[in-house]
């Protein structure tokens, strides 16, 4: 799958990476590691992204290549840019949220590249996927490493742990092989900081986000038996904080903290309007199968969708989904 990859990448002079909507840390960290491969290379490459860059992500981009998706300003032209469009870290093109308008117009030659299970992927001209690995970062780093030969860039290799740390939960889940270890331990003996690294992706919350955790704790909701446990944020919970969706991140592991939950999720309402739900299970139940019933999906083990439906209604068609499933895995 690389070397048809690479093949790819070298039949095109001006390649435009996109992520999905929401950008998170596997999806930047692999968009700014191959973005500075091509460029190593004299190609051109952008990356753009919707809506903006999280504040906790910024670290990533020390030469200020993310551009923030402005549809009726400076990216009002963006699909006649390229002559190749690259959807890193999700093979389902809708999954660009606004991005997906010029996408669908663009004549350049539309390809994903993608870690996560899904049907064969539609809307691409190429696929380049590989379920095995567990991060998009992984992936760009199999590419590169072979053919760039010594330490890699400073930017790439800071990039490229970043992807990995983001998708392993800091090497926590079990999507974290020994592959990808010997991958870290080989960007961390280039001159990576760990402790920095986490500290940048993990330590930096500001007021408004403790206390809409705390908010959301305050409302934690125990199913069957104690086995799923979720919590509920709305737009009016997040005026209370004074939070933005960004603040979301990471508030569904702390359902799973609790001893016995095997399933832990978090509802919320998206910027969109629709209803959105993140998923986690600690070992056995799959998840991915719950939100592919919704339109989503990701990994057996971690999961999102969205439907436009009302929060509580969605909220209730999970729900019975997810211990439909508890009682299909939990045998």
């Amino acid at each position: 799958m690389l070397d048809r990859f690479a093949d790819f990448l070298d039949g095109h002079a001006k390649i435009l990476l996109t992520t999905h909507e929401n950008p998170d840390g596997d999806g930047v960290g692999a968009a700014v590691a191959l973005a500075a491969h091509l460029k190593g290379q004299g190609k051109e490459a952008r990356i753009v992204v919707t809506p903006a860059l999280p504040e906790n992500l910024r670290f990533l981009d020390p030469e200020g290549w993310i551009e923030a998706y402005e549809p009726s300003g400076a990216h009002a032209d963006l699909a006649a840019w390229p002559d190749a469009w690259l959807l890193i870290d999700a093979s389902e093109p809708h999954r660009m949220g606004p991005l997906y308008a010029a996408f669908e117009t663009t004549k350049a030659e539309r390809a994903c590249l993608d870690h996560h299970m899904k049907d064969e992927p539609k809307g691409f001209d190429d696929e380049f996927t590989d379920s095995t690995a567990s991060a998009s970062a992984e992936l760009v780093y199999d590419l590169v490493r072979p053919r760039l030969g010594g330490d890699l860039p400073p930017v790439m290799a800071q990039a490229l742990y970043a992807g990995m740390v983001s998708d392993t939960g800091n090497f926590r889940h079990s999507n974290s092989t020994p592959k990808i270890h010997h991958a870290a331990a080989d960007l961390i003996a280039q001159g990576v900081h760990p402790s920095r690294t986490f500290n940048a992706l993990y330590q930096t919350a500001t007021p408004a986000k403790l206390k809409l955790f705390g908010r959301a704790m305050g409302g934690l909701q125990m199913r069957d038996a104690g086995r799923f446990a979720y919590v509920a944020v709305t737009q009016a919970d997040l005026d209370a904080c004074g939070a933005t969706h960004e603040d979301l991140d990471e508030l569904v592991e702390e359902p799973r903290k609790l001893k016995g939950v095997e399933v832990a999720a978090l509802f919320s309402e998206a910027a969109d309007g629709r209803a959105k739900v993140s998923l986690r299970s600690r070992e056995k139940v799959d998840v991915n199968a719950v939100c592919r019933l919704f339109g989503g999906g990701g990994h057996r083990l971690a999961s999102g969708a969205k439907a436009a439906m009302p929060l509580e209604t969605f909220i209730t068609q999970v729900e019975a989904a997810v211990v439909a499933q508890l009682e299909r895995d939990m045998v």
